[in-house]
């Protein structure tokens, strides 16, 4: 089943894992706060399936559990 993800741009702290990790799906909004390349009208990005797993780990490891993720 595909996931989709978003960044809560009020809460990211700019760490900037989830840009350096995955760009193809994160990127910086130009203050260092993360959102998705490829926003659809619900603000979330559908997630290639070969990069699931690294957007997975990156939800996990947000230090601000700012990266949302759920099945699409």
């Amino acid at each position: 089943m595909a996931i989709k993800t978003k960044v809560d741009p009020d809460t990211c702290t700019a760490c900037e894992l989830c840009y350096d990790r995955v760009p193809e799906v994160y990127k910086n909004r130009g203050d260092g706060i993360a959102q998705v390349v490829s926003p659809g009208p619900d603000g979330y990005m559908v997630v290639p399936p070969e990069l699931e797993a690294e957007v997975k780990e990156v939800t996990d490891e947000c230090p601000s559990g700012s990266i949302i993720t759920e099945e699409a």
